[in-house]
């Protein structure tokens, strides 16, 4: 007999009024913002599809739009659904099964459908066109925009009886995208959550992979502490569990290789509870103790970040928190010996982006790259700051990371070596020796409040506590 069975899982329960409050809240903020326009209309958003597998009778897992998930919560696909702007009444339309489909899949009836996620009305997909003849709204609101992140666009719902009502492409974008921005306190509890379980099991991976794993055990072991306690079936981006040189490839997903002694390893691993997303990267080095080298790197990140972290508050630009950390990698990198020059043409010619070629941070909600970064009214990208995922004012209830990285990456480093307006910069022999190192970054996922920054997740940062937590002590009581 068993006598240490698995515990059961410690589930964070979602307010039965959750989407109730999101729909409200969002309602007060169209009709703010339409005005009178809005009287007599209806909104209408189309869920995520079923996609088959090539020519299979499989389908791909499919998760549920990130709009659609976040005004209903309704995670069945082939879904349409509506809001009456002038009552608020939500009414979602559903695909009507055949029996034999029902009897392979669970299916809900409409009224279970309804009452599991406190819907006002649920209806069949074949009953739209005779809602709205019976609605006979004066316009229809259609989410359609040209996405930040991807530059792509969402399909929008096409029946050809739709052609009969006056619809508006612009508005919903922007101000659904905007609601987004700001989360709401009981978004905040869920994302504390999920940011909770994801430090635990990245502490986990630290203490248990060494020298001789595979990097893919360790995306493994991730995945297994949120899947198996918290009942986090997916991850919000592909695992990223880099060791070596291997470190210095941004989105590194092959997790193949084997990981060697005095190795740094670069994890950058989140998980996803009810759609909410976390992105944490913490460094290690895999035989528990960073050679010198490597400490000169991961302190000049640390020191980065926390310059960053310090600056934070409501009203501050993140593009000028992107030049912040900029002018303090320089400064690290010149004290290093890697580059040389002055301090004022290192910056003047951006030559910490050969080492640090990527954007500060990002939004993080219901996508890892969450919307509205650069939404309408907000300060557009700008070709100097062009790798910037947003240059917002922050503002409360606005959760985003804040990951700085130094990279050795060979290609970059090769490309700039034949450019004698950067090499000039450059000390190649010194470089060199760093090679090895292959990249650092390290990322804290932060709630801005009223009070100043609250950084949600829980890892260990400076390198004793780094170092004490690959041994197993309890890394929490070392304050340096």
């Amino acid at each position: 007999m068993n006598t240490d069975p698995i515990p059961p899982p410690r589930e964070y329960v979602i307010p039965e009024d959750f989407h109730q409050n999101i729909r409200t809240r969002f309602l007060n903020f169209f009709r703010y913002t339409v005005g009178d326009k809005a009287r007599n209309s209806v909104i209408m958003l189309k869920g995520a599809y079923k996609i088959n597998k090539h020519d299979e009778d499989q389908q791909y897992r499919v998760e549920q739009e990130s709009n659609f998930h976040y005004l209903f919560g309704v995670d069945f696909l082939n879904c349409y659904a509506i809001i009456d702007v002038d009552n608020g009444k939500s009414i979602v339309f559903v695909p009507q099964y055949d029996s034999n489909y029902k009897m392979w899949n669970v299916v809900l009836n409409n009224d279970e459908i309804k009452q599991k996620f406190k819907l006002d009305e649920v209806l069949y997909n074949e009953e739209i066109e005779s809602w709205l003849n019976n609605r006979k709204p004066s316009l229809i609101y259609y989410f359609y925009g040209i996405d930040d992140y991807s530059h792509h666009s969402l399909p929008i719902p096409d029946q050809p009886f739709l052609q009969n009502y006056n619809s508006d492409y612009d508005e919903l974008y922007y101000i659904l995208t905007e609601c987004r921005v700001r989360k709401t306190p009981q978004e905040q509890d869920i994302m504390r959550y999920i940011c909770k379980i994801s430090s635990e099991a990245h502490e986990l991976v630290i203490k248990n992979i060494r020298k001789g794993n595979k990097e893919y055990q360790m995306e493994a072991l991730y995945q297994y502490h949120t899947f198996i306690n918290h009942g986090c079936r997916f991850t919000p981006y592909e695992c990223i569990c880099a060791s070596g040189t291997n470190g210095s490839v941004l989105h590194y997903e092959e997790n193949s290789k084997t990981i060697n002694e005095r190795e740094l390893i670069l994890n950058d691993m989140g998980g996803k509870f009810y759609g909410y997303c976390s992105d944490i990267t913490v460094t290690f080095p895999s035989d528990g103790r960073f050679t010198q080298k490597q400490a000169i790197i991961y302190n000049a990140v640390l020191d980065t970040q926390r310059q960053v972290h310090n600056s934070l508050k409501v009203g501050v630009n993140w593009g000028d928190m992107q030049l912040l950390a900029e002018r303090t990698i320089t400064k690290h990198l010149y004290n290093a010996g890697l580059i040389k020059g002055s301090m004022e043409d290192l910056i003047k010619n951006s030559i910490c982006r050969l080492f640090f070629p990527h954007g500060l941070g990002h939004m993080l909600g219901l996508r890892t790259h969450d919307v509205g970064g650069y939404n309408k009214g907000t300060p557009p990208k700008i070709p100097e700051l062009s790798q910037l995922q947003f240059r917002r004012n922050l503002d409360v209830g606005m959760i985003f990371t804040n990951e700085p990285g130094i990279y050795f990456i060979d290609f970059i480093l090769q490309e700039a070596y034949k450019d004698p307006n950067k090499m000039k910069y450059l000390n190649k022999e010194r470089i060199q020796e760093f090679m090895h190192v292959g990249g650092v970054r390290l990322e804290d996922d932060i709630l801005l409040t009223a009070d100043g920054p609250e950084i949600l997740n829980d890892v260990p940062r400076t390198i004793k506590q780094v170092e004490a937590c690959w041994r197993g002590e309890d890394w929490r009581q070392i304050n340096d």
